[in-house]
C-alpha cells in the first residue's frame, strides 16, 4: 500500500510522497475520495442492519446483511446493530473523515482546484440554461417576466467548494427534456448535444441534421481552400487557370511516374526540356530521374535544381553525353573538384558552361580547369560561390577571354580587388561580347564608373544585353559616357539598386542614347533606382515605347500620378487639351505627351505610390498586349479597378488567396 503524505507542518512544508500517490492524486483517487466511498458503504450497511436483525442475526460479534436490490452482502459490525451505544464513535469517525478531507484539500495542487471549480461553474451554467428553457415553455412563463425567476441569483462563487451540489434543476441522463430546436420531448443520453447559444440540448434528429450541415460547411471550406491554393499557385507561376493542353497533361503524368518513363521510348528533346524544368521546380530531380535526360546525342542540358543530385550522378553527364556543347547546372552544391576535372577531360565539345552555387570547387581547381579548356569556352557564367577568387578570374580571362561572347559574374565574394574587375576589359576581344553581367560584387566600390566606361568602350558596339544589378557605386556617368555613346545595339538593360543615378542624369543619357540606338530596348529593369522620377521614365518611354516588352519601375516612389495620367491619356482628350493650353501659359506646369506601349506584356509597378485603381485602369486600356502587372505595396489598388479579363494583376491586398 502506498505511503500517505505527511500532514503539512505549521510552516506549510509538505513531506515526501511516493510516485504511486502522486499518480493516484492526478487521477482524482485521493484519501478524501476513498473516505467518501467508505462513508457511502457505511450508509448502505446501516440500512441493511435492521433487515439482518429481523432475520435473527443479532450476534454480538457482528452479522451478515444482504441488499435486496443489488443482492450484495456486507459484514455488519456490532456497533451498527447496537445503535446509540456506538453513535459517539460514529460521530468521532465522521469528524476524523472531515478532518481528512480538509487535510487532503490542502495537499491538492492549486491548479487542480481551479480546474474543478471551473467544471462546477460550467455545470451550473448548463443547469440554469435548461431551467430557463423549461420555464419559458411552461404556462405563465411569458416574456413579461411574471413566471420567471432570477436564475443568476442561484449562483454563488462560494458554492464552488461544494463537490456535490450542482443545482436542483440539473437533469441526469435518462430523464426527459425538451429539444431547444424542434421542441419535441426526448430522453437525455451521453450523445445529447448541448447548444450554448440556445442554452439547451438537441434531440437526436436535430443533432444529426446539425452534424450534416457542419460536415457540408467543412467540405465547402476545403473546396474553397483548394481553389484559392490553385489560384495562388497560378499567380506565382504567372499563368492563368485554364483548360490544359493534352500535351501538358501528358507531361504532368509523366513527371508523376518518371521512374517508368523509359517505357514510352523517344518523347522528343523539347518535351524532355519541359519535364526537366517541372522536375527541377518540384525538387524531384535526383540520382534516379537524371538518367532520363542523358543520351549520347544530347548537345544541350539545363538542370535548374541539382540539390538532390550527388557527385557520382553528375559524372554521368560527361559519361553519357560526350557530344555536349552547352551545360547549365544551377544549385549544384554537390559538384566537386573531381567532377569539374572529369568535365574538362570528357566534354571536348563543350563551349558554354553555366554554374550556380558550385561552392565546393576550389580556387586551384578553377585555374586548372581553365588551362585545360583554353580556346574552347565562348560562354561562361558563374554565380554564388566564395571560392572563385581573383586568381580564378584572371586565369579565366587569360585562357578564354579573347573567345568569350557571353560573360556573367554574380555574387563572387572571392573577387575582392578593384584590379581584378578593371582587368576584364584588357582581356576581352574587341567588340565580340554579346552578353555582359557584372552584378552584386562583394563591395560596391569594386565596380566604378571609369571601369564600366572603359569596358563599354571596348565591347559596347556588339553588346546586346547589359546587367549591372547591385553595383550601387555607379552613377549617371556610366550611362552618359558609356551606354549612350557606345551601346548602339543594346536591347536589354538591367540596373537594379543603382540609387546614385540621378533623375536628370538618366534623362540626359537617354536623350543622347536615342541618337545612337534607334531600335529601342526590349527589356528594362529599374528596380529600386530610387532617385529616378517623371523625367527619367518619360525619357526612357520616349525612346523605347514602341519596342518595350518587359519593364520594371519597382520602388520608383518619385513617379507622380499626374505624370502617369498624362502619358496614359490621349492628347485629344479634353483633359490633355486644357492642360496643354495651361502649360503654354504657365511654365511651372509640365505637359507630357501620350505614350503608346503596343508590345508591353509585363510591367512591375510594385511600391509605386502613384499607382491606384484609376492608373491601373488606364494602364490596362493603353497596353493592349499586357498580360501581367505586379502591384505589390500599392495599397490603393483593389478589386474596383476595371481591366480586361486577360490581364493578370498580382499583389493586390484585396485578393483572397
Amino acid at each position: 500500500m502506498a505511503r500517505r503524505s505527511r500532514k503539512p507542518t505549521s510552516d506549510g512544508v509538505k513531506g515526501p510522497s511516493s510516485a504511486l500517490t502522486e499518480f493516484l492524486r492526478s487521477e482524482g483517487i485521493t484519501d478524501a475520495f476513498r473516505q467518501r466511498r467508505e462513508r457511502e458503504a457505511a450508509g448502505l450497511r446501516a440500512t441493511a442492519t435492521p433487515e439482518a436483525e429481523d432475520e435473527g442475526s443479532g450476534d454480538a460479534g457482528g452479522g451478515v446483511a444482504t441488499d435486496g436490490v443489488r443482492g450484495t452482502t456486507w459484514f455488519t459490525p456490532t456497533r451498527v446493530a447496537t445503535g446509540g451505544a456506538t453513535s459517539g464513535r460514529d460521530n468521532e469517525e465522521n469528524e476524523n473523515v472531515e478532518n481528512g478531507d480538509e487535510e487532503e484539500e490542502e495537499e491538492e495542487d492549486e491548479e487542480i482546484i481551479q480546474m474543478r471549480r471551473a467544471a462546477r461553474r460550467k455545470a451550473r451554467a448548463a443547469t440554469r440554461g435548461s431551467a430557463r428553457t423549461r420555464k419559458r415553455s411552461a404556462p405563465g412563463g411569458g416574456s413579461d417576466g411574471s413566471g420567471d425567476s432570477d436564475d443568476d441569483d442561484d449562483y454563488n462563487e462560494n458554492d464552488d467548494d461544494d463537490d456535490d451540489d450542482l443545482g436542483a434543476d440539473m437533469k441526469k441522463f435518462g430523464e426527459m427534456d425538451t429539444c431547444v430546436d424542434c421542441g419535441d420531448k426526448f430522453e437525455l443520453s451521453v450523445y445529447s448535444r448541448f447548444i450554448k447559444e440556445k442554452a439547451g440540448y438537441l434531440c437526436s434528429s436535430c443533432n444529426h441534421s446539425l452534424r450534416e450541415r457542419e460536415r457540408k460547411a467543412k467540405a465547402n471550406q476545403l473546396s474553397a481552400r483548394r481553389k484559392r491554393k490553385k489560384v495562388a499557385q497560378a499567380l506565382l507561376n504567372k499563368t492563368t487557370i485554364k483548360i490544359a493542353k493534352l500535351q501538358d497533361v501528358c507531361i504532368k503524368k509523366i513527371t508523376e511516374n518518371i521512374e517508368d518513363v523509359h517505357a514510352l521510348g523517344d518523347i522528343g528533346q523539347m518535351n524532355l526540356s519541359k519535364i526537366s524544368t517541372i522536375l527541377s521546380k518540384n525538387r524531384s530531380l535526383n540520382n534516379k530521374t537524371i538518367s532520363l535526360f542523358l543520351s549520347p546525342d544530347m548537345k544541350h542540358i539545363e538542370f535548374w535544381d541539382c540539390s538532390n543530385v550527388d557527385s557520382d550522378s553528375l559524372n554521368k553527364i560527361a559519361s553519357f553525353c560526350p557530344n555536349l556543347e552547352s551545360l547549365t547546372l544551377f544549385m549544384c552544391g554537390q559538384l566537386h573538384n573531381d567532377n569539374l576535372q572529369y568535365f574538362a577531360s570528357n566534354l571536348k565539345n563543350l563551349t558554354s558552361l553555366s554554374l550556380n552555387g558550385p561552392f565546393l570547387i576550389s580556387d586551384p581547381m578553377w585555374q586548372k580547369y581553365f588551362h585545360a579548356v583554353t580556346g574552347r569556352l565562348s560562354k561562361f557564367e558563374v554565380r554564388n560561390t566564395h571560392r572563385f577568387g581573383n586568381d580564378s578570374l584572371h586565369s579565366m580571362l587569360q585562357c578564354c577571354g579573347q573567345d568569350l561572347t557571353s560573360l556573367k559574374l554574380s555574387r563572387l565574394d572571392g573577387v575582392n580587388t578593384v584590379e581584378s574587375y578593371s582587368g576584364i576589359s584588357s582581356h576581352l576581344g574587341e567588340n565580340k561580347l554579346d552578353e555582359l553581367e557584372i552584378s552584386y560584387p562583394t563591395s560596391e566600390d569594386l565596380v566604378t564608373d571609369d571601369m564600366m566606361i572603359e569596358l563599354l568602350r571596348k565591347t559596347g558596339a556588339s553588346l546586346a544585353s547589359l546587367n549591372v544589378d547591385g553595383c550601387s557605386a555607379l552613377t549617371e556617368r556610366f550611362l552618359v559616357e558609356g551606354v549612350a555613346k557606345h551601346c548602339r545595339n543594346l536591347t536589354r538593360l538591367s540596373m537594379a539598386n543603382l540609387d546614385q543615378v540621378s533623375n536628370a542624369g538618366f534623362a540626359e543619357a537617354f536623350d543622347n542614347f536615342a541618337k545612337v540606338n534607334a531600335g529601342g530596348l526590349l527589356e528594362v529593369n529599374l528596380t529600386k533606382c530610387t532617385a529616378l522620377g517623371d523625367r527619367a521614365v518619360y525619357a526612357l518611354l520616349n525612346h523605347s515605347c514602341q519596342t518595350l516588352v518587359e519593364l520594371s519601375i519597382n520602388s520608383l516612389y518619385k513617379v507622380s500620378k499626374d505624370f502617369l495620367s498624362q502619358i496614359l491619356t490621349s492628347d485629344t482628350h479634353q483633359y490633355k487639351v486644357l492642360l496643354k493650353e495651361k502649360a503654354q501659359k504657365d511654365e511651372s506646369v509640365t505637359f507630357f505627351h501620350h505614350v503608346q506601349l503596343p508590345l508591353l506584356t509585363y510591367l512591375d509597378a510594385s511600391f509605386v505610390r502613384a499607382v491606384d485603381n484609376e492608373i491601373l485602369t488606364l494602364i490596362g486600356d493603353s497596353c493592349p498586349k499586357l498580360q501581367i502587372i505586379e502591384v505589390y505595396g500599392d495599397n490603393r489598388c483593389n478589386g474596383k479597378a476595371l481591366f480586361d479579363e486577360g490581364l493578370m494583376v498580382i499583389g493586390r491586398q484585396s485578393d483572397d488567396l
